[in-house]
């Protein structure tokens, strides 16, 4: 059996796509993967360390107005889509599978035009462009979220399976744990908060966390990992001077699945895998939604665990160093416990098998 898998530019449709190829490998017996993405995106870097086969295509995100921009990001996708029916015809993949981002437009459309069975995974409570357009080609769509079922009307099929990243994060090994409380430096009865802005952190957040920092040296009691991004890491490293022992800044944290079962409150954007990471384990969190995503989706994700008191949220134009201590200090010497109750109701922990049960079904009745 041959899978195809495609999705990029954030961590957000990189890391699903991961939990599902791990899945399937170890599923399916004498399996072949190959991941299409860009040159530019984070899955350039992502996908090789991994282990798994890598190709690219160009591809630029789409523009609803019209204008020159808009005929330049059409053109790059003409060209992806061109380069990828060149990569599909040579690796002939059984099933293709798009986890979001601009590059799954040409991928899954080439794949489609291929009559190669295709899936798409959507991540968002409400989907982007790239899903829309895809809905009525694809053999099935699968979603986080199940007020998102509604929102593909004219898809053949729509399954609601949750993020595959929520499987990957209950089932790390008490090994792994351990190793990652001894490398964190985590110590016993210490509440551990993790401050990080999505994979590419966030520069207006960022320094408003820098701010607060000091603040932390009067908490000896809690222990702060503040994950800044790696490209603005070495600039706010130079710029916050000496932090409290008990505060440490991070680049990047490329073993987040070990590291959050010691997580207590995860301050953090609202994407997708994020909050389905969360839930899973039931880690409380305060969100502050990214402003510069397509249609607000992340605000919307945030509010469905906002409304069932499973989350806080603040959003970036009110994020001020006196708001998120607060929001921080009032969480933890609050009914945390009943906050990590509602946020794992929402978590699941099966989703990955779900997503991968969805794959195999629309390959098999492609390929009888």
């Amino acid at each position: 059996m041959k899978v195809l898998l495609t999705g990029g530019g954030t961590g957000g449709h990189i890391f699903p796509a991961l939990s599902l190829w791990r899945h399937l490998k170890a599923r399916v017996g004498r399996a072949e993967f190959l991941y299409v993405g860009t040159e530019q995106g984070l899955e350039r870097r992502l996908v090789p360390e991994a282990g798994l086969a890598f190709a690219s295509v160009p591809a630029a995100g789409l523009r609803r107005e019209l204008s020159l921009d808009a005929v330049r990001t059409l053109a790059i996708t003409y060209r992806g889509y061109r380069e990828a029916l060149r990569i599909l015809r040579d690796f002939r993949p059984d099933v293709a599978v798009g986890t979001g981002g601009f590059v799954s437009l040409p991928v899954i459309y080439a794949a489609t035009r291929l009559g190669v069975s295709s899936v798409i995974w959507e991540g968002n409570a409400r989907p982007g462009l790239t899903n829309q357009l895809l809905m009525r080609r694809v053999d099935a769509v699968a979603v986080c979220f199940p007020e998102s079922v509604a929102l593909f009307p004219r898809a053949k099929r729509v399954v609601f399976t949750g993020n595959p990243r929520a499987s990957e994060v209950v089932e790390v090994s008490a090994e792994d744990k351990r190793r990652a409380r001894d490398h964190y430096r985590i110590l016993r009865g210490q509440r551990v908060i993790l401050i990080v802005f999505g994979s590419r952190g966030s520069e207006t957040a960022n320094r408003v966390v820098a701010e607060m920092l000091p603040r932390f040296a009067d908490r000896p009691e809690w222990r702060v990992l503040f994950v800044t991004g790696e490209r603005h890491f070495e600039t706010l490293r130079t710029e916050v001077g000496p932090l409290p022992r008990n505060v440490t800044l991070h680049a990047f944290i490329s073993d987040m699945p070990a590291l959050l079962p010691h997580v207590d409150l995860m301050v953090s954007r609202a994407g997708s895998s994020t909050l389905a990471e969360i839930c899973a384990l039931g880690v409380a969190s305060i969100l502050v939604p990214s402003p510069y995503v397509t249609a607000n989706h992340q605000e919307e994700n945030a509010m469905q665990l906002a409304r069932a008191g499973a989350a806080r949220v603040v959003r970036e134009a009110d994020l001020t160093p006196e708001v998120l201590w607060n929001e921080i200090c009032g969480m933890l010497e609050g009914d945390l416990a009943e906050v990590r109750e509602r946020a794992r109701s929402f978590g699941r922990p099966d989703a990955v098998r779900r997503l991968g049960d969805l794959v195999l079904e629309v390959a098999e009745k492609r390929r009888t």
